[in-house]
C-alpha cells in the first residue's frame, strides 16, 4: 500500500503542515540573524526564553506585539529603526518602504 501513497490527494492537513514548517523555518532563520551584542542582560535572557518557547506561543506573542494599537504607539521608534537599517545597509530602501506599507506607517 505504501507504493500507492504518491497517488493519493493531498489533504488540508498536509498543506497546513507544510505551511507551518515554512513559517517555522522563516522564524528560525530570522531569530538566528538577531545580533544580541547590543542587548542588555535582561533582553538577552528574554530573547533566550522566547527562542525556547513552542512555535504556537511564539506566533501568539508576535501577533500581540504587532497589533495596530502597539504599532501606532511605537511608530516613531519603528521608523527610526527602519531608517537606521537602511543607512547601515541591512535592508534596501524598497524593503523599508514595503515594511512601512505593511505596518501602515505611511
Amino acid at each position: 500500500m505504501g507504493v500507492l501513497n504518491f497517488l493519493r490527494k493531498k489533504k488540508k492537513d498536509d498543506k497546513e503542515k507544510i505551511g507551518d514548517q515554512d513559517k517555522k523555518a522563516v522564524l528560525d532563520q530570522a531569530l538566528k540573524m538577531v545580533d544580541t551584542s547590543s542587548m542588555s542582560m535582561a533582553q538577552k535572557v528574554a530573547f533566550k526564553v522566547f527562542q525556547k518557547m513552542p512555535a504556537k506561543k511564539q506566533e501568539e506573542m508576535i501577533r500581540k506585539a504587532l497589533n495596530p494599537q502597539n504599532i501606532q504607539k511605537e511608530k516613531g521608534k519603528i521608523l527610526a529603526q527602519l531608517k537606521e537599517a537602511v543607512r547601515s545597509g541591512q535592508i534596501s530602501q524598497a524593503q523599508a518602504e514595503q515594511i512601512k506599507s505593511q505596518l501602515g506607517l505611511r
